[in-house]
């Protein structure tokens, strides 16, 4: 028996990496389960050529395209797929925490709104940048909480080109604190802290029961000693920590710590903290089970995003709106190819069947009249020539059934695709299209992101000449968001 799921065929799971950039490194790793569930990691790393990036902004575009590139082109083990999620470098994010009073999803939007416009401490207008937010765990009966994170249009933007041009495509992008609590066991069942050490400066982030509660970069200052930059990172994590016992002062204290370095001199840091601030310091271990290099911490954060089914994907992603939404598009679209071409290979075999079937009984009807041009005078003939008229009747009726077949051939590719150009629309995402016969009852199950979507989407396809019936499922009253619709299709009459 074939172990295949059918499904997959038409509903691939894609192999997505996870990818950072950072210390002048591309560390990807991808993860994906065999059939028994076991977890499988590859992890790849590369050096960035010198002058592509400094502070995590990208300088030279090409440099770092024709990096990635190579890199995608020599690791096919890893790239199985051209999807990514990618992690940003954090000098130019930013991440916060916001409390609200108990309000509704659209409230939420444009009190976000609202709450980035008047911030004066960020110098960039809310129409340079790219922001999301998801929803937190409240710690707070009377409040809602919220994880915001935003970072400048042009780094995503130059960001985002690289990538594509090097041929691969990113289906997310994130903060490394957010792939950091994601990646890291540690703090499965208490609050801890995770500091990160690189050359461009230090990242702080609070993580509590494996949910960001705190993040903040410093960069690095010119100190010269040993001492000096393990007194640096003691001052910032003290910060850091009394900062969080301050604003969560019903929550437990913070009394472990994460390390993640790419210096030698992580154990000498450690030992300090240990001793200035009271804290253990604990070896980082994945959610997964063992302990993983420092580099690959946050790319395996991003890689167990990539396990996340993508219409379950909400979480914060830094990129222009409707990139996900392009990608059902697109897979939507693959389905409709490949029936398509399924159709049109099945047209040409019965051609290619038809025309050997021709050569065929044309072959055999000139050999059977030099058969009964030789053997006219003898007896046994009249036989014979019985024998060869019920063959060659035989053939007259293979050939008039494959005639009939090839007539009734539907031009499914047309159709299919003809249905899908009506079928997409804004604010609208299609998760099943049945078409159970050639210019029958179509059946589309979607989902309307606002009630005025769904009203303007019937609308539409009521005034389209495609269809000569269109019925929607009746909106609740109740029902104001994120509405499942099932609508019910009735084709005009086909021309012949």
């Amino acid at each position: 028996m074939c172990g295949m799921n059918i499904a997959q065929l038409f509903s691939p799971v894609e192999k997505i990496v996870g990818l950072e950039i950072a210390q002048g490194v591309i560390s990807a790793v991808l993860l994906e389960r065999n059939k028994k569930g076991v977890l499988r990691m590859v992890k790849k790393s590369v050096a960035v050529p010198a002058g592509a990036m400094r502070n995590g902004a990208l300088l030279d575009k090409n440099l770092l395209v024709a990096t990635l590139e190579s890199f995608r082109q020599n690791n096919k083990d890893l790239f199985k797929s051209k999807y990514i999620i990618l992690v940003l470098p954090p000098a130019f994010v930013y991440t916060d925490i916001l409390k609200f009073p108990p309000l509704g999803q659209e409230q939420i939007d444009e009190s976000v709104k609202l709450n980035l416009s008047s911030k004066t401490l960020f110098p960039l207008g809310i129409e340079e940048i790219y922001y999301d937010w998801q929803n937190a765990a409240s710690h707070d009966h009377y409040h809602r909480e919220i994880l915001l994170s935003f970072a400048p249009k042009e780094n995503i933007r130059r960001y985002l080109e690289a990538c594509e041009e090097a041929g691969l495509e990113p289906l997310a992008f994130e903060t490394p604190p957010f792939a950091l609590s994601r990646a890291l066991e540690n703090f499965k069942e208490k609050t801890g802290l995770v500091i990160r050490l690189m050359d461009e400066g230090v990242e702080l982030a609070i993580i509590a029961k494996n949910e960001l509660r705190f993040s903040r970069f410093v960069q690095m200052p010119a100190v010269e000693t040993l001492d000096a930059f393990k007194e640096f990172v003691k001052n910032e994590a003290y910060k850091a920590v009394n900062f969080y016992a301050i604003e969560n002062a019903h929550e437990e204290a913070i009394t472990s710590a994460v390390i993640i370095s790419y210096f030698a001199q992580k154990k000498d840091v450690a030992d300090h903290l240990a001793q200035q601030l009271g804290i253990s310091v604990e070896n980082a271990h994945v959610v997964s089970g063992g302990e993983l290099e420092d580099a690959y911490a946050a790319a395996y954060g991003a890689a167990q995003r990539g396990l996340i089914r993508r219409e379950d994907d909400t979480l914060i992603s830094l990129m222009p709106i409707g990139t996900e939404e392009t990608y059902r598009k697109r897979r939507f679209l693959s389905y409709v190819s490949l029936w398509s071409d399924i159709v049109n290979t099945t047209a040409v075999l019965l051609i290619v069947l038809f025309s050997g079937m021709w050569f065929f009984l044309n072959a055999t009807a000139k050999k059977t009249n030099a058969q009964l041009t030789q053997s006219n005078a003898a007896s046994a003939v009249g036989a014979q020539i019985a024998e060869l008229e019920n063959a060659a009747a035989h053939f007259n009726d293979v050939v008039a059934n494959i005639t009939t077949a090839t007539q009734t051939i539907r031009p499914w590719s047309s159709f299919a695709r003809a249905i899908a150009s009506t079928l997409e629309y804004d604010n609208i995402t299609v998760r099943a299209i049945s078409l159970p016969s050639y210019g029958g009852e179509i059946t589309v199950s979607a989902t309307a992101a606002t009630r005025d979507a769904a009203i303007l989407f019937r609308k539409a396809l009521e005034k389209n000449e495609l269809y000569e019936d269109v019925r929607m499922s009746p909106l609740g009253v109740l029902e104001k968001e994120n509405i499942a619709l099932t609508i019910s299709l009735t084709m005009k009459p086909q021309q012949p």
